[in-house]
């Protein structure tokens, strides 16, 4: 009698993984290329043209406020709060720590910095700008200034968290000086510092993007960055 045999032999896994593997390289390739090709259209400033007949008849030539306490925030990620609390103490001629503002908002004000400068300025306008052109962005800081109202701004900084690279920061314009063509931060790190309106302008516009971070200018492929955001208080 002819035994019989039974093929009962299952496919191998190593074809499975193999499609696996495959399913997800060709995404992270396709983004990769993405990546590496798609342009961003983001001009890099090398001088003030851009600005220069806007302010040049601007009157005061310079305008620099007193009053303000500089704040340096408590970690990696509380700029926000930290120029709320930059702001409110001048407004409200105080001198509030961070981490109180931190404890009495539960926040660090990553995201809703604009909304708690404006609960703690109730008799205030609390406006928040954006895309605004240059020109128009330094006569209305320059403005803000003559009234004796500094200009929270949200720009590109270099991060002392994770030198050498720049990052999404918020600080506090307290000068202009439009002869030497230099703005004075109170920069949420803890200093004030000058600096040109040509570094102003490109920090204000995320533009020069190789100082940033791989990640961060991974997503700047994909989404719209806002550029020239500010806060003026009326």
């Amino acid at each position: 009698m002819r035994s019989k045999t039974n093929d009962t032999t299952r496919p191998k896994k190593k074809g499975r993984v193999g499609r696996i593997t495959l399913l997800i390289a060709v995404p992270l390739l396709i983004l990769l290329l993405i990546y590496v090709f798609l342009p961003v259209s983001t001009e890099v400033y090398t001088n003030t043209d851009s600005i220069s007949d806007a302010i040049h008849d601007l009157q005061p030539r310079v305008v620099m406020l007193d009053g303000i306490i500089i704040k340096k925030q408590p970690d990696a990620v509380s700029c926000g709060i930290t120029t709320v609390a930059v702001m409110s103490n001048y407004f409200n001629q105080t001198d509030q720590e961070v981490n109180d503002l931190i404890d009495k908002y539960d926040s660090k004000g990553n995201t809703d910095a604009v909304e708690l400068l404006q609960r703690e300025l109730p008799g205030r306008n609390v406006v928040f700008k954006a895309n605004v052109a240059n020109d128009a962005m330094i006569r209305d800081i320059h403005s803000s200034l003559i009234r004796g109202n500094p200009v929270m701004v949200f720009f590109g900084a270099p991060n002392p968290y994770n030198e050498p690279y720049y990052d999404t920061h918020g600080s506090v314009v307290y000068g202009i000086d439009l002869d030497s063509e230099t703005i004075t931060i109170a920069n949420s790190y803890g200093y004030s510092e000058e600096i040109s309106l040509v570094d102003f302008l490109n920090r204000m516009a995320y533009a020069e993007r190789d100082r940033y971070t791989f990640g961060q200018r991974f997503v700047w492929k994909f989404i719209r960055v806002n550029k020239n955001m500010y806060v003026v208080v009326e």
